[in-house]
C-alpha cells in the first residue's frame, strides 16, 4: 500500500509491522520514513506514534491491512477467536490518535462475511462513532492493471464533505486494459539466478512501469527448488493444466481420493495469455497455480512481485520464505494507487 501511495504522488510518513522482514524491506524502500518494528497486540498506538514523533495532523490518509488469515475462507478455523482480530481494534486506536482525513483499510472478501457480517458492521459503526462517513466494496485487482485475478475488500472512511457512494461507484467502474502474464513477465529470463539481466527491452507498458528506477541487474530472480517427485509430476502439466494432468500413480495419496472438480488450481501451470491466479504466501504447487508457463519450476520471487505489480526496484530478503510471504500478503501497488488517485480527486 505504501508503494501504491508513492506511485500516486503521496509522501509516505511511516509504517509499522510486527514482521521484522517486512519492516526491513519497507525501510529499504522508504529510507526517509519511520520504519517501526512493533507488535500492535503488545504496544499501544499512542506509545508507538509518540515514540516516532508522529502527531495528530501529520497524516492525511491512514492505510492499513490487518492480517487476512483470521477472515479468509481458505482458513477452516477462521473466526474472531483468532487473537489477530484484535489488530482491527489497534487500527482504530491509530484513527483516534491521528484523526486522519481519510482511512483506507484492506482485507480479503471473507472479512465481510465473518460472524455473518457483524464484525465488519461493528468496525464501520466504530468509525462512524469517531465522526467518519464509511463505505466498503470488493474490488477486482485485474481491473486496475494488475496481472492477477485477485479480489480484495476495501473499507473507505472520511471526515470530509464528499460522497463516498460516488467514490465507490468510480472505483467499481474502473476497467484498465487486461494485463496478461506475458505482458507482466515476458522480459524476464526463464533461467533463474540472483545476478540475471533482463531478457529483452520492455515489450509492454506494464514492463516499462515495473522497470522504472531499477538497474540492469535483476534482484531476487530466484525460486524455491522442487523435489524429484514434484518434478516428475509437473512435467505432465501443460499451460492452463493442473493436478488432473498428472498420472494417477504419481499423485500424492490424498489427491488420489479427490474429485476431478476439486482443487482446480493445485499443481496449476500459468498461461502467458492470461493473468495469474491469486498469489498466496507460499509458492508451493501443492497449494495453488504457481508453476511457470514454460519451465518446470515455480515462480521466482521477482516474477511473483511482478504479478503483484511491485516494481523491480523493491528489494526483498535473501530468505525465500520471507520474500514469498511478504509478496503474498501485499496489496498490489497498482490497486492501491488506483484507489488513492481517485481519493485525491475528491480531497478538500
Amino acid at each position: 500500500m505504501s508503494v501504491g501511495a508513492s506511485l500516486a504522488g503521496m509522501e509516505v510518513v511511516g509504517g509499522v509491522d510486527s514482521d521484522s522482514a517486512a519492516v526491513a524491506t519497507f525501510g529499504k524502500a522508504f529510507p526517509k520514513a519511520a520504519s517501526l518494528h512493533r507488535d500492535l497486540l503488545a504496544c499501544s498506538p499512542t506509545s508507538i506514534l509518540k515514540g516516532a514523533k508522529i502527531a495528530k495532523g501529520d497524516v492525511d490518509i491512514l492505510l492499513g491491512g490487518p492480517p487476512c488469515q483470521p477472515y479468509s475462507i481458505n482458513n477452516h478455523q477462521r473466526g474472531t477467536h483468532d487473537a489477530r482480530c484484535g489488530l482491527v481494534k489497534s487500527y482504530l486506536g491509530f484513527v483516534s490518535y491521528l484523526r486522519p482525513r481519510w482511512i483506507i483499510m484492506e482485507n480479503v472478501p471473507g472479512f465481510a462475511s465473518i460472524e455473518e457480517g457483524r464484525f465488519l458492521a461493528q468496525l464501520l459503526k466504530s468509525l462512524r462513532n469517531r465522526g467518519y462517513k464509511t463505505s466498503f466494496s470488493i474490488l477486482r485487482a485485474v481491473r486496475f492493471g494488475v496481472p492477477q485475478r485477485r479480489r480484495r475488500l476495501i473499507v473507505v472512511a472520511t471526515r470530509e464533505p464528499t460522497s463516498l457512494d460516488k467514490l465507490i461507484d468510480r472505483l467499481n467502474g474502473v476497467d484498465e486494459s487486461l494485463v496478461t502474464l506475458e505482458e507482466a513477465i515476458g522480459d524476464l529470463p526463464e533461467d533463474v539466478s540472483q545476478g540475471s539481466r533482463y531478457k529483452t527491452c520492455p515489450t509492454s507498458a506494464f514492463q516499462e512501469a515495473m522497470r522504472i528506477g531499477s538497474d540492469d541487474v535483476l534482484k531476487n530472480h530466484v525460486c524455491s527448488g522442487l523435489g524429484e517427485i514434484n518434478l516428475q509430476r509437473i512435467r505432465h502439466i501443460p499451460p492452463g493444466g493442473n493436478w488432473r494432468d498428472i498420472p494417477r500413480d504419481l499423485l500424492p495419496e490424498g489427491m488420489k481420493r479427490a474429485r476431478l472438480g476439486d482443487h482446480t488450481t493445485r499443481y496449476g501451470r500459468l498461461q502467458y495469455s492470461e493473468p495469474s491466479f491469486t498469489l498466496l504466501t507460499k509458492c508451493d504447487p501443492h497449494w495453488g497455480c504457481f508453476l511457470h508457463p514454460s519451465r518446470d519450476r515455480v515462480l521466482t520471487v521477482r516474477e511473483a512481485a511482478r504479478i503483484q505489480s511491485i516494481p523491480d526496484k523493491i528489494e526483498f530478503p535473501q530468505k525465500l520464505a520471507d520474500s514469498y510471504r511478504l509478496i503474498g500478503n501485499a496489496v498490489p501497488p497498482l490497486l492501491a494507487k488506483g484507489i488513492l488517485m481517485r481519493v485525491k480527486t475528491v480531497m478538500h
